[in-house]
This record gives C-alpha cells, structure tokens and sequence, in this order.
C-alpha cells in the first residue's frame, strides 16, 4: 500500500460531480480530506489517498482528464 497527498482545485464544472466518490468505488482508493475550501470564488481539496501505487496512478489521471488540477506534494 502507498499513500499520496495531492491538493485539487476544481473548475466550476467539475465541482458538481461526485468526482471524490470515485477514488473509492472506481479505483479501491481510501482517502482523508485534510483541508478544503469550496464556495464560488474558489473549489480547493488537500486529500492524501492510500491504497495500491498503481490505482493512484490511474485515479491522478482519471482527475486530470475530469479537468481537475492535479498537485501531487512528496512529503
């Protein structure tokens, strides 16, 4: 198992679909929210996923292809 921090940012688009949700059901992916800010002006979300390297892999990009902006942070 690994486990990743990443900081998102949400165009207004894809803040309305349960984008979160699929790390889980989608890619197996558990994750905690460390900070987050959502409101008009910005849709911001510090996650840190755990789960195989492989599925957080394909789940950064499944939300780069969402059009979510993607931070990965190295601790």
């Amino acid at each position: 198992m690994s486990k990743q921090r990443v900081f998102l940012s949400f165009e207004r688009a894809a803040k309305d679909e349960p984008i979160l949700s699929s790390l889980t059901g989608r890619f197996g992916l558990v994750f905690s929210i460390f900070g987050a800010t959502v409101n008009d002006e910005k849709q911001f979300v510090a996650l840190e996923l755990d789960g195989e390297a492989t599925k957080i892999e394909e789940a950064l990009q499944f939300l780069r292809d969402s059009g979510v902006d993607v931070d990965v942070r190295e601790d």
